[in-house]
């Protein structure tokens, strides 16, 4: 009898998916008084009448009236129901100790004592108690006590109406939690009765919450009454599968009888206890525990980990805890691995392979190494493979090639028709996987139908989505992929129920509630994460950030390898990046110098490293401006990664394909979708340091295609970072760069003879193509550009006085000698007919010789652009504007600094600028106006020059050492300061 509902207690048992929702009945066993025994207590000090029977109004009215009897006195509310609970001591009782054996991940309950928290540390059991939303973020791991009501220690017990109307403000994230948990787990429900309010409000809740993902739960009932048919049915349609104990044993008024003959019943259930087997025997249940899983590409350590549980616990970084206890079960597996091969192969051929499946599932879920008495041992020899390496590293054109042959095997039709959905050809992969579901069930081969038929679930939102995108080409008007439950979870339903029995780890692959599980985690692991490094704390054992790692790795592994569709979704996506971000939080704070003693100075493996897997994540599930804002915002320069010839091997992947894919692709989301990353890559690169060769090919590709989504800032900021930063110049690079200035140049120079506008300029960053000039070499060479000198000679022979502050501002410093003394000549004449700031500009960075008129000029100009930014009140008081634009004049007492112009020259300007004062009398200046951000615009020459006055340079130092204090100043200048304090000021 219940053999259905008994099996999936113990298999959720055995998967690591078991939750116990406990009622005041178990408690009631253990001496604990009913909820009736407490309205009852209450009536008495209101002075009602007891009842026999309360509605479910009634139990809660009856506490709120008590409540509001009280006036300002609501403590004694408290005092009275915590006394009434706690009137006599209570142990444990035989149903705690059953419940435990059948090793459940969690506990929910609504009473409010401590029986659940006593029995676990009885039977030497660990659970975290979570009673708060503040506690959610502290669970580690699965094992937890969710007092779903609250408790005693910080007066939030839920009783009294408004309390129940209230739950979901006060009991935000724990109705998250409840939701995961019948999301994901089997949960059985006991000490309940059927007609208790709390498993109608609950029931009902988490119905309306998860519609078709709702599981049903099974209520274990020992009422007195045996139930009707008609009352089964009822039962049913409010979502609950009931359990009898009379259809078990017979008659007997004892409740703890009625318990135990259930609990008896699940003991003669189960097939796999190791209580008395041999080791011979606990291997084959090993073997049959595994065997299943060998058949999926790879596997999360999660899915391993609940086939062993209870007898091994693995850790959630892959890491076997053994322990003499309960080694039972893999020590012949461990005495065959430790045999050198001659002692193998005089094995038989049958437990030799039981031996190589079992190994072959801890390969493909990364569990690797064994802890036995604190000593650590690999036993998986060689490279264990993550993934699919060509998603990992974007080889586009190997899933190419290999997406054009035809193929036999279902096994590789499946991967072709994956690996077309990552060449964004979806139309192929989802023909391709509806193919290979139909061929999948005809052969009976459940595993491939259910993935190649819920791949194509996933593909038709995927589909819809990028119709949306040709109808409008707008990647705006494209929406946050979600999948949809109820097919996914209708599928798995439709299949045989052994399979569903032996997979039903797979349930939830593509439904909301892996990914919404998924998410949960990936919240508390960032939790986490960002308490251990706000705190500073020092992590034993394995870190918050290893956690974080664990999880992404786990799951894209999974993922990527099963060729499952599923990092298409908004909320898998959105995890990843929740995780990655506080990684790099993590990753900045710890190149930070510790100044106080460390308590534990041998703890090590708190820091973050970044890999090839860490890099498809930037890249995958990042944008560009993602990318920047996240390593701006912790004052990142640059960021390390490891295996860099992996990296740099993805670069090169997206680079090739693309180059064949625009001459050859029809499909422009593909294309489109191939820029999206490239731009990611550009940006991600520029905190990167890369090999010459790479930072060449970049160069040549970026600057010899027109892109719709890569701009010419993406390019420029680009070049910026690794030619001019990072040093990475070359002759490939300057004939690139040159090449495609003169390209632009000429476009320029036609379209404005023409007439025609000629846009090249982000109007969000302010670059434009002319800023490529300043990386054709580096600045300290003197580079000279004789086709640069050319244009600049059609644009003055043409007159075309749009590009003259093209000339001034960039041009000047890259032609001949004798191109700048034509261009001197040429600026003098015009600055005579009609003065400009920028030409004056010219000529003194091209070293001319400053005529009296220009001068005169210059300062008539000045005069002109102070008085403009000066306005008067109506008392006739001069209001200066809160920015005031006094650029130019502060570049006049910057050139005044350098000796190109003489300061005396320009003293009635003085009072004006604080800048300007500062560059032209540096030696009489009041630093209480000083500003050390004037230091960062100045060459080491010119600090050096200010240095050598003793007064000035012990005020500087001042005013940068009390600028350093205040902790105002971004991290790149505040190192910049501290350079040029110790160098100059010192």
């Amino acid at each position: 009898m219940y053999e259905k509902e008994l099996q999936r207690i113990l298999t959720a048992s055995q998967n690591n998916a078991l939750t116990f929702f406990v009622g005041a009945g178990v408690s009631a066993l253990s001496g604990a008084p009913t909820w009736k025994g407490l309205i009852h207590a209450i009536s008495d000090r209101l002075g009602q009448a007891r009842k026999d029977e309360y509605s479910s109004d009634e139990y809660l009215q009856i506490p709120q009236m008590f409540y509001y009897s009280l006036g300002e006195n609501k403590e004694d509310y408290y005092t009275f129901v915590k006394a009434q609970l706690h009137s006599s001591p209570m142990l444990p009782n035989v149903i705690h100790r059953e419940m435990l054996n059948l090793n459940p991940v969690s506990f929910i309950t609504t009473n409010y004592d401590t029986l659940l928290e006593d029995a676990a540390v009885q039977y030497c059991q660990s659970f975290k108690v979570v009673s708060r939303d503040e506690d959610v973020p502290t669970i580690f791991g699965d094992r937890f006590i969710l007092k779903l009501h609250g408790d005693f220690k910080h007066n939030d017990f839920v009783l009294k109406e408004e309390d129940y109307l209230n739950y979901s403000d006060n009991f935000k994230l724990i109705e998250t939690l409840v939701k995961s948990i019948f999301s994901t787990n089997t949960v059985v429900f006991i000490g309940y009765s059927l007609n208790d309010y709390n498993i109608k409000l609950i029931l009902n809740w988490t119905k309306t919450l998860l519609k078709d993902s709702f599981r049903e739960p099974i209520f274990l009932y020992v009422g007195s009454l045996a139930l009707t048919d008609t009352e089964l049915i009822y039962q049913q349609s409010k979502g609950l599968t009931v359990v009898e104990w009379n259809k078990l044993i017979t008659s007997t008024d004892d409740y703890l009888d009625r318990y135990n003959a259930i609990f008896a019943a699940l003991k003669n259930q189960s097939k796999l206890s190791l209580e008395g087997k041999s080791e011979d025997e606990a291997f084959e249940i090993l073997y049959n525990l595994l065997q299943p899983l060998d058949r999926l590409n790879a596997l999360r350590i999660e899915d391993v980990s609940k086939r062993l549980y209870p007898y091994i616990r693995i850790r959630d970084d892959g890491v076997i805890g053994l322990s003499q206890r309960d080694d039972l079960l893999l020590k012949r597996f461990f005495a065959i691995n430790l045999m050198p091969d001659s002692q193998q192969n005089n094995l038989t051929k049958d437990v030799l392979g039981k031996y190589h499946c079992i190994l072959n599932v801890f390969r493909k879920a990364r569990i690797l190494e064994v802890e036995d008495g604190h000593k650590y041992r690999r036993f998986v020899a060689g490279e264990v493979p993550f993934a699919d390496k060509n998603c990992i590293l974007f080889d586009y054109s190997a899933m190419h090639a290999f997406s054009e042959k035809t193929y036999k095997s279902l096994d590789k039709n499946y991967k072709k028709a994956f690996y077309l959905s990552r060449l964004r050809r979806y139309d192929e992969a989802f023909f391709h996987f509806s193919e290979i579901a139909k061929q999948a069930f005809k052969d009976s081969d459940y595993l491939l139908y259910y993935f190649a038929e819920s791949n194509c679930i996933s593909l038709r939102k995927v589909i819809k989505n990028v119709n949306t995108w040709y109808r409008c080409y707008d990647l705006d008007a494209v929406e946050a992929l979600s999948p949809n439950d109820s097919e996914a979870e209708n599928l798995f339903r439709r299949l045989p129920v052994e399979f569903r029995n032996i997979y039903d780890n797979l349930r939830d692959i593509h439904s909301a509630n892996m990914l919404y599980k998924y998410s949960y985690e990936a919240f508390t692991d960032g939790q986490k994460l960002q308490k251990a490094i706000e705190s500073g704390s020092t992590e034993f054992g394995m870190t918050s950030s290893g956690k974080a790692i664990c999880r992404v790795n786990d799951y894209l592994h999974f993922l990527l390898g099963n060729g499952i569709i599923a990092d298409v979704f908004s909320e898998y996506r959105s995890a990843v990046k929740n995780l990655m971000s506080l990684l790099v939080y993590k990753y900045s704070t710890q190149g930070k110098k510790v100044l106080h003693e460390q308590p534990f100075p041998f703890i090590d493996g708190n820091d973050v490293y970044f890999d090839e897997i860490d890099f498809h994540c930037f890249i995958e599930y990042f944008d560009a401006k993602e990318i920047i804002a996240l390593l701006s915002k912790y004052h990142i320069e640059t960021i390390e990664f490891q295996n860099m010839a992996s990296i740099e091997n993805a670069v090169n992947n997206l680079l090739d394909y693309y180059s064949y894919a625009v001459k050859s692709s029809k499909n422009n989301i593909d294309v489109i979708g191939l820029q999206t990353q490239i731009k990611n890559c550009l940006a991600l690169l520029r905190y990167v340091s890369i090999s010459q060769g790479l930072v060449d090919k970049i160069c040549g590709f970026i600057l010899t295609q027109e892109f719709r989504e890569i701009l010419i800032n993406d390019k420029v900021l680009f070049l910026d970072r690794q030619l001019v930063h990072r040093k990475m110049y070359s002759k490939t690079t300057s004939k690139i760069v040159e090449n495609t200035l003169i390209s632009y140049l000429d476009k320029h120079i036609a379209a404005l003879k023409k007439g025609e506008r000629f846009e090249l300029f982000s109007a969000s960053t302010g670059i434009n193509y002319c800023n490529l000039v300043h990386y054709i070499s580096a600045p300290e060479e003197k580079y000279y550009s004789r086709r640069l000198s050319m244009r600049i000679s059609q644009i003055i022979n043409n007159n075309l006085s749009q590009m003259y502050y093209q000339i001034t501002q960039h041009y000047c410093g890259y032609v001949s000698k004798n191109q700048q003394k034509k261009l001197i000549t040429w600026a003098n004449k015009l600055i005579q007919m009609n003065f400009s700031f920028d030409l004056f500009k010219m000529l003194v960075q091209c070293d001319a010789r400053i005529s009296k008129a220009a001068k005169t000029q210059l300062k008539v100009y000045l005069k002109q652009r102070i008085d403009a930014a000066k306005n008067k009140n109506n008392n006739g008081v001069v209001v200066y504007p809160t920015k005031q634009p006094y650029e130019e004049l502060d570049q006049v007492g910057y050139w005044c600094l350098l000796n190109v112009l003489k300061a005396k020259d320009f003293q009635e300007f003085l009072g004006n600028s604080e800048a300007f004062d500062f560059y032209c009398e540096y030696a009489k200046f009041d630093f209480n106006k000083f500003d050390v951000s004037w230091l960062l615009n100045l060459y080491p020459h010119t600090l050096e020059q200010i240095a050598k006055n003793e007064k000035v340079k012990g005020c500087v130092r001042v005013a940068i050492a009390n600028a350093l204090n205040d902790g105002e100043i971004a991290l790149s200048d505040s190192q910049r300061l501290q350079s040029i304090l110790i160098k100059h000021f010192c």
